[in-house]
Formats: structure tokens, sequence, C-alpha cells
């Protein structure tokens, strides 16, 4: 579902050159991603039927350290996608890490990825999965940081309370990166929304993972 989901973002079209492979390589990352999710944070779908999946990390364990990618099935990806595609992805963790130490100094959850299969989105999936993680934010209170490749998506993550930074490039290539941070106890969130900005009955909240799928 995440490959599905992902197969025409800005950063997975640079990690996977190669078309033919690029669903494949992309299932290889997003299950051990998602594994990491499972072992050092959060991961929330939004039913047993997947339509959406999301994944938080605190902010001690939002540095993918080789140690724990390791521990999250890092090797078998090496050896699914090959070195090239592992070199690339490496370069541009690298960049988004000094990204996110320099948007947010203060303790925080990481929004890793948020995910909705393409035949439900626009459907409120991605809200139901962020909104009620985002209320128990603002009670902490706890900033939530996240990025994206995709311009497209920069309005949600503004309804949603986010500040839009500038993107940043990718040095050494044309991949643009947009830091996404949204300050505790915003009043948007007085009551929820919906992926249309409108205003909705409170959403249950989404069931949390205790394994994958």
């Amino acid at each position: 579902m995440c490959a599905r989901s992902f197969r025409d973002a800005p950063h997975i079209e640079y990690f996977f050159v190669d078309e033919r492979r690029r669903d494949r390589d992309a299932e290889a990352l997003f299950r051990m991603r998602l594994r990491y999710g499972l072992l050092y944070g959060e991961v929330y779908a939004t039913s047993e039927q997947l339509e959406g999946i999301s994944m938080w990390l605190p902010s001690k364990h939002a540095s993918f350290t080789m140690w724990r990618e390791i521990r999250a099935g890092g090797t078998r990806l090496y050896r699914a996608v090959g070195a090239d595609a592992v070199a690339r992805m490496t370069q541009v963790s690298k960049h988004n890490e000094c990204l996110r130490t320099q948007s947010v100094a203060t303790p925080h959850w990481f929004l890793s990825l948020i995910a909705v299969d393409p035949d439900h989105q626009r459907q409120g999936h991605a809200s139901h999965l962020l909104v009620p993680r985002l209320r128990r934010l603002d009670r902490d209170p706890l900033s939530c940081y996240a990025e994206t490749t995709d311009r497209t998506v920069l309005s949600f993550y503004d309804r949603l309370g986010f500040d839009v930074g500038e993107p940043s490039v990718v040095p050494g290539t044309e991949l643009a990166v947009w830091p996404l941070l949204r300050p505790p106890a915003n009043e948007l969130f007085s009551k929820p929304t919906d992926e249309a900005g409108r205003f909705t009955a409170a959403p249950a909240p989404p069931a949390k993972h205790p394994e994958l799928p």
C-alpha cells in the first residue's frame, strides 16, 4: 500500500531510477521503515483493510542510526535494492536529518510516514490518522515535525496547523524537501477537520498496529 501511495513521489523516483523495479524496491524500503516504527515508535492504521498508515517517532529515536536500521532489516533492504539506491537514500536521509535538527531543537514527535492507498485517497483517511494523534501532542504539549518532497500536499499540512518552511534542495540533486513544524496547542484543533479543511465530528482514534500485516 505504501509503495502504491508514494510511487510518483519525487524522492521515490530519485531513490529508484529503474521504473521496472520501482514498485518492488519501494515495497522493500517501506517494509524496513515500518519495522523501524514498530521497534522505536508508533504505527497506526485506519482499519484492518489498511486504507492508510501513519508512523510516528519520538525525537530520541528519530535518527536512523546504523544499528537501528540493521535491527529493522537494513541488511535485507541493501540486498534487495542494491548499493546505488542505498547510497541515494543515505544522501537524502543525512540531509533531512540536518533539516530536522535545524528546524526543531526541543523534544518532539516526528511524523515519519503518512500513506493512504490511492484507491482510498480524498476520503478523510489521512485526517483520521493524524488528528487524534496531533490532539494528544497538544495536550502533552509537544511539537510535531514532518517533511515532504511533494508540493501538492503543502496546503493539507497547512490546514492541520503546520508551519511550512522554505524548501531545501538536497546537495547535488534537484530534490526539494519542505520542513513542516506544528507547535502544540494549535487553536485549529478546538475542532477536528477533514482533508478539505471542513470541521467534522471528532473521529475515533485509528488502531495501533502491534505488528506488520
